[in-house]
């Protein structure tokens, strides 16, 4: 079953809305936001990096950019305090301080990764998540940059078609109250260094990669009626998973679920009829 037409939406670009930028200042912030994330801030300097507690579960991803060796700024995925609470619980004897910075408006872009036209990485803050041929960006600006992008004729989507393209791509957007999960289980490999020190969580995490323990899968769904964020799907009167995000079509609806490998195995294509 194919999702969406992807043909008909790439390339194109959709206004989210205003986050909170932060900064992180002071001699500690590189080693601090290294073993509070799972990302290698030493080696990597502008990414995204997830923070989780002491079982692995996500708490919050963060946007971040090292600007030098005492100066780093992010933004925050759930766009709340409560990753920034969580991470100022930690901080002992390190020379670091936290503090908001300005709004910032955040665009998305999806393009296919062969289109080499936009010179996206020039810009401050910025991320990106790949699936197969697809390229989605994250970037954020200030309202005197917005007007760049004019140049591109990038076709302005709507909420709706910006969903169907994140289930496409099997992209989650993290917030306060979806059930507990661990980046492995959303598919955030890529943002996790196994080879860097300790952080918050690493245990747990480096034990389900190498010891294969990883349990749960991302899978797509169809369903004829809708369901609600974190409720169960029921298969074959079995609880099989939970649902992580939905939106409606003219035929039903499609989401992205969270469910238990040993049943996502039963489905060839990837997609879950419910």
């Amino acid at each position: 079953m194919k999702l969406s037409n992807i043909d008909k939406y790439i390339p194109c670009i959709f206004f989210d809305k205003t986050f909170s930028i932060f900064s992180m200042v002071g001699d500690d912030a590189i080693s601090f936001l290294d073993r509070m994330s799972t990302n290698n801030i030493y080696k990597i300097n502008s990414s995204r990096t997830v923070i989780t507690d002491n079982k692995g579960s996500i708490i919050d991803i963060l946007t971040y950019k090292v600007i030098d060796e005492k100066n780093i700024i992010f933004v925050s995925d759930i766009g709340s305090d409560k990753s920034i609470e969580y991470m100022k619980k930690y901080i002992i004897i390190d020379d670091v301080d936290i503090t908001f910075q300005e709004r910032l408006n955040k665009f998305i872009i999806y393009i296919n990764n062969s289109d080499d036209s936009l010179n996206l990485e020039k810009y401050r803050l910025i991320n990106k998540h790949e699936y197969k041929n697809l390229t989605r960006y994250e970037i954020f600006l200030e309202d005197n940059e917005i007007d760049n992008f004019d140049k591109y004729s990038l076709k302005k989507i709507s909420i709706e078609e910006k969903n169907t393209l994140d289930i496409e791509m099997r992209h989650i957007k993290i917030n306060e109250s979806m059930i507990k999960a661990n980046p492995l289980e959303l598919g955030l490999i890529d943002i996790i260094s196994f080879d860097k020190g300790c952080y918050v969580g690493q245990e747990v995490i480096a034990r389900l990669h190498n010891y294969k323990k990883v349990s749960r899968e991302l899978v797509p769904f169809y369903s004829k009626s809708e369901l609600e964020i974190n409720s169960k799907i029921i298969f074959d009167s079995k609880s099989i998973g939970n649902v992580l995000s939905i939106q409606k079509k003219s035929d039903g609806f499609l989401g992205l679920s969270l469910v238990k490998k040993k049943y996502a195995s039963y489905y060839p294509k990837k997609v879950i009829n419910i």
